[in-house]
């Protein structure tokens, strides 16, 4: 797999790709109602591009994995206990991070997630979090054997998701 910046071109792609994984994730059982679908939206999906926030993961030139880096985060996240106190600006919060189930297996996940510590310390953050839905005990194991720590569960309301719901928030120290 080969992990770059996404082009505004790779849009299109980009967008098919998180619509595929919004209706395989919409078959869990830990989201309420299935696939609401719409995550991350087109305009997230731009600004990232256009920030250079987004990075996408290639195979044979298909986009087959995804994630989005930046400073944004659920107002949740002032209440956890995290490890370092840096500011918003010195944390990247990881988003959509996402490999396609035919790439399964494999250790993209993994992959994307030490592309995201080069590039955060790179860029001089000091510490990646992120919050993942719980039931979704998968990724907690990918991320927990990555270096992530758990720091706690915060309620947060996403539109996509359409009703509060308990995230597991993790932290990495870059």
């Amino acid at each position: 797999m080969i992990i770059e910046k996404a082009v505004i071109d790779d849009l299109e792609e980009i967008m098919k790709f998180y619509d595929m994984m919004c209706i395989e994730l919409g078959k869990a059982d830990f989201l309420p109602s299935g696939n609401k679908g719409g995550f991350p939206s087109e305009e997230m999906l731009k600004d990232s591009i256009f920030s250079e926030n987004l990075f996408v993961g290639r195979e044979n030139g298909i986009i087959m994995a995804a994630y989005i880096m930046n400073n944004t985060s659920d107002p949740a996240y002032k209440n956890i206990n995290w490890q370092t106190d840096a500011p918003d600006s010195k944390v990247s919060i990881l988003h959509a991070l996402r490999v396609s189930p035919l790439y399964a297996g494999r250790g993209c996940a993994s992959a994307l997630l030490k592309h995201a510590a080069e590039t955060a310390s790179a860029r001089g953050q000091k510490a990646i979090r992120l919050d993942c839905i719980e039931g979704n005990t998968v990724p907690h194991k990918m991320y927990a054997s990555n270096g992530f720590k758990y720091m706690g569960s915060a309620d947060i309301y996403y539109e996509d998701i359409g009703v509060p719901r308990k995230f597991l928030m993790f932290e990495k120290l870059l």
